[in-house]
């Protein structure tokens, strides 16, 4: 067995025996990097076999009995997921500051070259008795629960990481906004968390979708989101039941629900489509043939200051959007109903009217004639 071992370690391994019994984990810990392929647990068995030495029933020294306890946190963690639904997890550990000051103070003595950390070794081992006891699996990129061990408080601590699910939204009446805002009662994020809420158990939840439509127009066309559930307890939700649901109230409609990921949350937010919208607009004055013309001259380039109707929540400044296509019918000799298809981020409202000059060209400018928005649908967002 000693043939095994070099002499190094031998040398190292009675300097640390010296400060008093220490467990086969907190032994073998020391020499991590050096011999692999095994655990801590069995290193230090065998560095104290070469060595001849007997482990005792004293307490660790360096761990005060944590690892002959594990076990037991491992119950307690398992009594706290009761009831959570889940597949993988990881587990993180906040170490006591004894215990950080005992490692220290070995490591000051013995070196740390060939070490790992108490803390490593935690979160790795009590991950793996949670996994063969659970059948869940340790996923440390993307785990679905954080079981924490803190040791602190000498108790299990968990974070429920969000649910995410993704799909596209039709807004099919006016008049509420598209998220939460303490003026209106009703959003069309309240609408689509009803039924997440209660079916997840969820503790609260976000929107977030690509672009959104003002509070009094419609959006007619699927605009993609995805649904944050926080703190979700069940996540084996039946989509097809909530989105049937939704779809009932006719207030909204969703498709295309599926399970996604907070990656996915960084791709609809980026996302900027073309749009589509379709206004109806009436003028001032009458509107003859010539004017109904003129409209063409709304294509191309526009600068816009911002609007001063979102002044108070958007920087004051100057933005140039593209108008790529428009047609109009006539309702009437002062109304007409327009269709413009323009970059994301075009103030429609303001094409129109001008917002007092602020935005240029704009059709009132361009007729010189007084115009208002009376309704505003988005009717296509080109992805």
């Amino acid at each position: 067995m000693k043939k095994l071992v070099s002499r190094e370690t031998l040398g190292i391994a009675k300097r640390i025996l010296r400060n008093g019994n220490v467990c086969d984990n907190c032994l073998g810990r020391q020499f991590a990097q050096m011999y692999t392929g095994m655990t801590n647990n069995e290193r230090g068995r065998i560095v104290r076999k070469a060595l001849g030495k007997a482990e005792t029933k004293k307490k660790c020294v360096v761990c005060k009995g944590f690892f002959q306890n594990i076990d037991k946190y491992a119950d307690e963690a398992m009594k706290a997921l009761k009831g959570i639904e889940f597949e993988s997890f990881v587990v993180g550990t906040v170490m006591d500051s004894d215990l950080i000051d005992r490692e220290e103070s070995l490591w000051e003595d013995i070196g740390i070259e060939y070490c790992e950390t108490l803390k490593a070794e935690s979160n790795r081992e009590l991950g793996k008795i949670l996994e063969r006891r659970m059948k869940k699996k340790v996923d440390e990129k993307a785990p679905e629960v954080n079981v924490i061990l803190n040791l602190e408080k000498n108790k299990i601590e968990l974070q429920i990481n969000p649910l995410f699910v993704f799909g596209k939204y039709k807004k099919l009446i006016r008049g509420i906004p598209q998220t939460k805002w303490e003026k209106y009662k009703e959003t069309v994020e309240d609408i689509i968390a009803k039924p997440f809420m209660r079916d997840s158990k969820g503790s609260g939840h976000a929107m977030h979708a690509a672009g959104r439509e003002d509070i009094d127009a419609r959006c007619l066309d699927w605009r993609p989101f995805i649904f944050e559930v926080l703190s979700s307890k069940k996540r084996k939700l039946n989509l097809e039941r909530i989105k049937m649901e939704i779809n009932k109230g006719r207030k909204v409609g969703v498709e295309d629900l599926m399970f996604s990921s907070k990656k996915e949350v960084i791709w609809v937010k980026s996302l900027q489509p073309d749009k589509t919208y379709r206004v109806i607009v009436s003028f001032e004055k009458p509107i003859n043939e010539k004017g109904m013309e003129k409209v063409k001259k709304i294509l191309g380039e526009v600068k816009q200051k911002t609007p001063k109707r979102v002044m108070h929540r958007r920087a004051d400044k100057i933005r140039v959007k593209k108008v790529k296509g428009i047609s109009w019918k006539r309702i009437n000799n002062k109304k007409l109903e327009i269709e413009i298809k323009g970059e994301a981020g075009l103030y429609i409202k303001e094409l129109i009217t001008g917002d007092d000059g602020r935005t240029r060209p704009s059709l009132t400018g361009i007729l010189k004639n007084p115009a208002k928005v009376e309704t505003l649908d988005v009717v296509k967002i080109h992805l």
